[in-house]
């Protein structure tokens, strides 16, 4: 079981810190196409709060149904993959929403959610899906829904703050998002690898 845990907070710490880590980095993406105004932090800060609420709905609905932690590996593969193709489709849709949006604070809200929604909705699922898998398997350990909430917080200080203080200064921005990507896809393998389930049942 402790094997179990420790895959869960390493996928609360990995998520929590990629997904602010992406908050941090739209802004670099977006501003050549959009400025760099209050308008588009406001896009980009009103677009996650969506996706935070879509992903904690999903994350506790899907926990209920599908109590499984394969089931939620499977959906941070794909979001991980998506991740990974941010730098190889973001700029053809930010230029034909530029073009064709005259507004920029409509341009870049419609940007954020074309290019963000599918892989923030899906990270934002990983504490409540934890949360009741945790649940479903009333198994008593320390992971309580605030020590769940608490190890994924402190994964996003840290994910805001290397991005922000070092990685940006060191690497080009598209770059940084696909190592992102593919840091997230490691970890979602391992936990396939470690078929975690079976661990949970024993």
């Amino acid at each position: 079981m402790r094997i179990v845990y420790t895959v869960f907070i390493l996928l609360l710490v990995t998520f929590g810190a990629v997904v602010m880590s992406l908050e941090i980095l739209s802004s670099n993406l977006m501003s050549p196409y959009f400025g760099g105004s209050i308008y588009i932090w406001g896009s980009i800060i009103s677009s996650f709060m969506v996706h935070f609420s879509v992903g904690y709905v999903l994350g506790g609905y899907l926990s209920r149904r599908f109590p499984r932690i394969a089931v939620l590996a499977a959906f941070l593969v794909v979001c991980s993959l998506w991740v990974t193709l941010i730098p190889v489709f973001y700029k053809p849709v930010c230029e034909l929403l530029s073009e064709r949006i005259d507004d920029v604070r409509f341009g870049s809200l419609a940007a954020m959610n074309l290019i963000f929604f599918v892989p923030v909705s899906i990270m934002a699922m990983v504490s409540p899906y934890i949360i009741g898998i945790t649940a479903a398997w009333r198994r008593q350990s320390g992971l309580t829904a605030g020590m769940v909430l608490f190890i994924s917080t402190v994964g996003s200080f840290f994910g805001t703050n290397i991005t922000a203080f070092y990685l940006i200064s060191l690497f080009p921005v598209s770059r940084i998002v696909t190592g992102l990507g593919l840091i997230c896809l490691c970890v979602s393998l391992f936990t396939f690898a470690l078929r975690a389930d079976r661990r949970m049942e024993g």
